[in-house]
């Protein structure tokens, strides 16, 4: 049964803020998850809005901070992160004007190559090209920093190119 008690409303989105931030659409959708109802909640999140305690901005500089140092991964995949929580495409290509992907993708690699001591060559070269695939980075980014790793066989990335 939804509930229409703003204090309450806001008070849970606090706590959830206090836990960690949150962009404007994740908030709306955890507190009408938890019953409250539509204009509860609107107006919980336009108070926090204008105090400056909820602000996708600072959200989206603090997420691809955290995710670069945690699981660094490339524009593509930041940028897809972004848009699944809520932030508009227009402030996305502005938080992502400066990313640097490929220091990111070198350090994704260095971290994933040694988890693939065991393996060869051929299979390192290829579990790795397909890790950087997944976590979002660009082909001539994958390229540069398989180069550093595998300099002899790089002439036969062409044919994937």
């Amino acid at each position: 049964m939804p509930t229409n008690n703003s204090r309450e409303a806001l008070l849970c989105a606090l706590k959830l803020l206090s836990l960690r931030n949150h962009s404007e659409r994740e908030l709306r959708q955890k507190l009408l998850k938890k019953g409250f109802i539509r204009e509860s909640v609107e107006g919980v999140l336009e108070k926090l809005l204008e105090d400056g305690v909820l602000d996708d901005r600072k959200f989206g500089m603090e997420f691809i901070r955290s995710r670069s140092r945690r699981k660094p991964s490339g524009k593509l995949k930041m940028r897809s992160e972004l848009q699944k929580r809520g932030i508009e495409d227009g402030l996305i290509q502005e938080l992502l004007g400066d990313y640097e992907s490929p220091e990111l993708c070198l350090r994704a690699a260095e971290k994933k190559i040694l988890t693939l001591q065991s393996k060869s060559e051929a299979d390192q070269k290829k579990k790795l090209e397909v890790f950087l695939h997944n976590r979002g980075f660009g082909w001539q980014e994958m390229q540069t920093v398989l180069k550093q790793f595998f300099p002899a066989g790089s002439e036969d990335d062409e044919e994937f190119g």
